[in-house]
C-alpha cells in the first residue's frame, strides 16, 4: 500500500538549496560525511530549501537527533544529505523516526555528480525507495 503511493512523491530542490548541494561537494567531503535537509512538505512533494552539513563519517542520525532538529526547525527536518554513505548510515535512517523523510545520496565526482533521492518507505520493513525530482524554476535574473 505504502509503496504505491511512495511512488508519486517528487523532490524539489530549490536554487538555494542546489547552491548549498554544490558548495558541499566543492569541499570533497570524506565519504560517510552527512548533513540535514531542512524545507517542507506540500502533498506529495517533498521541498529541500536548506542544506545543512554536520555529521561526521562514521557516525549516524539517531532518533534523538531529530527531536533535537526539530526543535530547532519545528515540523521542517525533510530529511538527510549524505555523501557516498556506508551500510551504518543506510540502517540507521531505516526506522520509524525517518519514515517519509528523504535521504538524498550524492555520489560520482566533481565531473560528474550524482545526486540520488529517495525516501524512506515501510511495506512490512523499512527501505529507501527512489524518488523523482521535480523541475526547479527559474531563478529571475539578478537573484
Amino acid at each position: 500500500m505504502f509503496h504505491a503511493i511512495i511512488r508519486h512523491v517528487d523532490a524539489l530542490i530549490t536554487p538555494e538549496a542546489r547552491r548549498e548541494l554544490e558548495a558541499l561537494r566543492a569541499f570533497r567531503p570524506k565519504p560517510g560525511t552527512w548533513g540535514t535537509l531542512v524545507g517542507h512538505v506540500r502533498g506529495r512533494r517533498i521541498i529541500v530549501e536548506k542544506v545543512v552539513p554536520a555529521g561526521r563519517p562514521g557516525t549516524v542520525p539517531d532518533d534523538a537527533l531529530l527531536e533535537r532538529l526539530d526543535a530547532v526547525w519545528p515540523g521542517r527536518t525533510v530529511g538527510l544529505v549524505a555523501v557516498r554513505p556506508g551500510a551504518a548510515f543506510r540502517r540507521a535512517v531505516l526506522g520509524p523516526a525517518w519514515f517519509g523523510k528523504l535521504v538524498l545520496e550524492l555520489a560520482g565526482t566533481a565531473e560528474a555528480p550524482v545526486t540520488r533521492p529517495a525516501a524512506v518507505e515501510f511495506e512490512r520493513r523499512f527501505f529507501l525507495a527512489p524518488v523523482g525530482t521535480a523541475p526547479a524554476a527559474k531563478e529571475k535574473a539578478g537573484g
